[in-house]
C-alpha cells in the first residue's frame, strides 16, 4: 500500500510538471533549463571546494595541493 501511495504522488508530480511546461514556449523552457544548469554547476564547485578543503585540514594534501586544485 505504501509504494502504491508514493508512486501515485510522484505520477501526479510529473503530470502537473509537464502540464506546466506545455504552456511554455522553447525560450521560456531555454531559459528555466539555464538557471537549473548554473544552479548545478554552483553546486558542484561548492561541493569539490569544501571536499579539497577538508583534505587539507586532514593533512592528506599539501597547501600547494589545494591552490592547485581551488585556481
Amino acid at each position: 500500500m505504501m509504494m502504491e501511495k508514493i508512486s501515485t504522488v510522484i505520477t501526479w508530480c510529473i503530470a502537473v510538471v509537464m502540464a506546466w511546461l506545455g504552456g511554455m514556449d522553447l525560450k521560456d523552457v531555454g531559459t528555466l533549463a539555464g538557471i537549473a544548469l548554473g544552479i548545478l554547476m554552483a553546486f558542484i564547485s561548492w561541493y569539490y571546494k569544501r571536499k579539497t578543503y577538508r583534505l587539507l585540514a586532514s593533512g592528506r594534501i599539501t597547501r600547494e595541493e589545494y591552490e592547485s586544485a581551488n585556481r
